[in-house]
């Protein structure tokens, strides 16, 4: 995937259990907690609490919910796990028999009482590990979301974490014994930031500054809208994994964010993704996301209108696991020093804060909650949930919705049709349920594939079998005992570790690891007879012998009129590119568009994007994309364009009504000057032809914000190499002109209506390229 901006217009056996519901009834506080025994103990206790409204909304962070992965892998190593749940607050008492409290995202404040009893329990030699998530996030929409929870102040509330509550939930048990202070940072030195991150590329380069062999073997991990965690005492505190460097507002916040999102363009500068901390004979743990913990088997109902919940399935992702479990290790380990800087290790930096992130100056940049709550819903009172949540009153029953597992047959190859069985248990008898797909994908960027990439060939049953993708949707019809099944084979082109999922419709309902092997033959091919030499010859063999080794470096950008010429095109603003990040399936270069600098017009007009340019040379050609594809698999490939939003100023003013176009697309590759070319192995160009006048544009691709276009395509056995697509042609005198607008002679238009209420400033869009290994329908 590569980002382009346009410069300076300047106008003036493999099984899970998901979307599973259980009796209404079944699951609330007075019922006996879930716990995970280990098969190989190793003598300590893990407990989850689940007391914060731990489930509300959209979340489900259970050790038999979407924390059981977390949950089991736990137990894998030994830990005995179980969830805390009671109606009463949390004491000392409660956790004084674990090693480590882990404290899932809660969406209701902790008691004095509370706050007391989780310090006592960390100074007599305790550990807690707080998993939070991005502002804002309020489950339940009481105006309190888990950093705010866990810092023990609301944004924007500092004197009153009550702020224009009703009098109602001011008077809940919730609320009763909750008061305002910066406790976390003054018992644990960090506090949450209330940024919201998100948009992190496979490519970006995690800042990992280990301490205590926490993240041995870990090299990246997931963050999907998180927050990060301030360091406010480096003795105390101290940051193991910082986001990429170089994140912006406009590219890396999460989308509903009600502030610039990234606070501190990423880096150390933004604080910390994963933190740890000292208090005494105990310790502490911080993550930003629960993205990085959770997973694809939400188990109960939302409370609010009791509809099914989705969930992330991030606990596989990247080293998630890894840095998660190793984390627990650290800290339940007693040890008796009370501060890093006793320890001999370096130090974090104290993070540098805004003045509005001062708690006492703090304000709400939005009216909270974020949404109003669904009629007669009250966050306070669990007789207003609706059935199938956690902690209802209501006896009505939720029908079970099936537990889905796959069954491989025997140990899957590359190149071969592998066998699963799609199997689904707990279905009303004779019960029917439909659209389940089946696919495999790319966990991680790998053999030149971008991460998320769909990697096999499917086909159900005796059904055809389909090009790369998710499977066909298929249905299962439930026998006697509510039991069903169905076979889908696959096959996929390479050897690796991917994931094989289950969908249903958009839900994700069981998501794995899955290796692929190498190809074996089972049954080598007859050697040819030799015939004998006979007595009066001799014979004597030699060999011709050539090896090939992997060459996934970035390819260096061709001149689109001659391919056979390196060139060094350079930005609008003269500058040179980043080099990109290579692999066998690769966006090589993409031009920026840049229109000039234009006065105010009281009419609509368009403009003509200037030509590329190129280093130390007066060349000039259209703007130009490049592609390689160096995999060898024959597989194909899509390449597509999205403007991810529209021309907007600095200060976030849109240019209205603005549309940009590309035409007059002309692909080229040094491969089409070989004397052994085939024309029908050279990919589809659909970009189409264009024109302009000064007012009007006929035919090309109108790009629409937001939405993604196809722009080339390669099918099965096409697209091999190193291809060009460039916007015009010098021969046709529509590439641009430099320092000049004439859209009749760009094949890159850009319209702005008389209505654009434009003002004398700069507009820009970043627009990205997306080269996936999945065919076009």
């Amino acid at each position: 995937m590569k980002q382009i901006k346009l410069h300076q217009l300047v106008l003036a056996a493999i099984s899970g259990a998901v979307l599973f519901t259980v009796p209404v009834g079944a699951e609330n506080a007075s019922d006996p907690a879930p716990e995970i025994k280990p098969s190989q103990p190793n003598g300590q206790k893990v407990l989850f609490d689940n007391t914060h409204a731990q489930t509300a909304g959209a979340a489900d962070w259970v050790i038999d919910g979407a924390f059981s992965d977390f949950g089991q892998g736990l137990a894998n190593n030994g830990y005995y796990v179980k969830e805390l749940r009671k109606t009463t607050p949390i004491t000392l008492d409660d956790l004084k028999e674990y090693d480590v409290f882990v404290l899932p995202e809660a969406n209701i404040p902790y008691k004095v009482s509370e706050q007391q009893a989780i310090e006592d329990y960390v100074s007599a030699g305790g550990s807690v590990f707080y998993i939070s998530d991005h502002y804002n996030a309020d489950r339940n929409k009481n105006r309190i979301d888990a950093s705010e929870a866990f810092n023990g102040y609301r944004r924007g509330a500092y004197t009153d974490m009550t702020k224009d509550m009703s009098e109602a939930e001011k008077n809940s048990e919730a609320m009763q014994g909750v008061e305002s202070s910066d406790w976390l940072n003054e018992t644990f030195g960090v506090r949450f930031r209330y940024n919201g991150i998100d948009n992190i590329s496979d490519s970006s380069k995690w800042v990992m500054n280990d301490a205590f062999g926490i993240l041995d073997g870990v090299n990246s991990v997931g963050l999907h809208a998180g927050s990060t965690v301030a360091i406010m005492d480096p003795t105390r505190a101290k940051g193991l994994i910082y986001p990429p460097s170089g994140l912006t507002s406009s590219a890396n916040k999460w989308g509903p964010s009600v502030d610039q999102g990234v606070y501190n363009g990423g880096g150390v500068e933004e604080g910390a993704y994963v933190a740890i901390s000292k208090k005494d004979k105990g310790k502490a743990a911080f993550i930003g996301d629960t993205s990085m913990v959770e997973d694809a088997s939400p188990k109960y109902m939302r409370d609010e209108n009791g509809k099914s919940k989705k969930t992330y399935d991030g606990y596989k992702e990247k080293d998630d696991a890894k840095v998660l479990v190793q984390l627990v290790d650290w800290l339940s380990k007693q040890e008796d020093y009370d501060t890093f800087d006793k320890m001999g290790i370096q130090l974090s930096s104290k993070t540098v804060l805004h003045d509005f992130e001062d708690p006492a100056k703090s304000t709400e940049p939005q009216k909270e909650p974020w949404a109003a709550p669904a009629a007669g819903f009250k966050w306070y009172d669990n007789s207003t949930f609706a059935p199938g949540s956690f902690g209802t009153t209501s006896t009505v029953q939720v029908p079970s919705e099936g537990k889905v597992s796959i069954e491989l047959k025997e140990k899957p190859q590359a190149k071969r049709d592998n066998k699963a069985v799609v199997k689904v248990t707990g279905l009303a008898p004779n019960a029917k349920a439909d659209n389940y797909q089946l696919g495999l994908y790319t966990p991680v960027a790998q053999n030149g594939f971008t991460q998320g990439s769909q990697v096999a060939k499917t086909k159900v049953g005796d059904g055809e079998w389909l090009p790369i993708g998710y499977s066909e949707k298929f249905s299962v019809t439930a026998d006697a005992n509510g039991n069903a099944e169905q076979v889908v084979y696959f096959n996929v082109q390479a050897e690796g570790d991917y994931n094989i999922r289950v969908k249903q419709n958009k839900d994700n309902l069981v998501t794995n690891p899955i290796t692929i092997l190498p190809f074996s033959e089972t049954e080598g091919p007859t050697d040819p007879e030799v015939p004998e030499t006979p007595k009066d010859e001799a014979n004597y063999d030699v060999t011709g012998k050539i090896a090939f080794e992997k060459n996934d470096g970035s390819v260096k950008p061709i001149d689109p009129e001659n391919p056979k010429d390196n060139t060094r095109p350079i930005n609008p603003d003269g500058s040179e590119p980043n080099n990109p990040a290579g692999g066998l399936l690769s966006v090589d270069y993409a031009s920026s568009f840049s229109f000039g600098k234009q006065a105010i017009e009281n009419q609509g007009v368009l403009y003509g994007a200037q030509p590329q340019q190129f280093k130390d040379s007066d060349l000039t050609r259209g703007n130009y994309v490049q592609v390689s594809d160096r995999r060898g698999s024959n597989a194909g490939w899509v390449l597509s364009i999205v403007q991810n939003e529209q021309f907007k100023t600095a200060a976030n003013e849109e240019l209205t009504g603005a549309k940009l176009y590309l035409g007059n697309g002309s692909l080229n590759s040094p491969s089409m000057l070989e004397e052994s070319f085939l024309p029908e192995t050279a990919p589809t160009n659909l970009v189409k032809q264009l024109t302009a006048t000064t007012d009007k544009v006929t035919g090309g691709l109108e790009l629409i914000p937001g939405q993604s276009s196809i722009i080339m395509s390669a099918d099965k056995g096409k697209g091999n190499g190193t291809w060009t697509l460039s916007y015009g042609q010098t021969k046709d005198n529509n590439i641009g002109l430099v320092g000049n607008n004439n859209p009749s002679k760009s094949s890159v238009i850009l319209s702005i209506p008389s209505s654009s209420n434009a003002t004398s400033s700069s507009y820009e869009s970043t627009l990205t390229y997306r080269l996936s290994m999945v065919p076009a329908p």
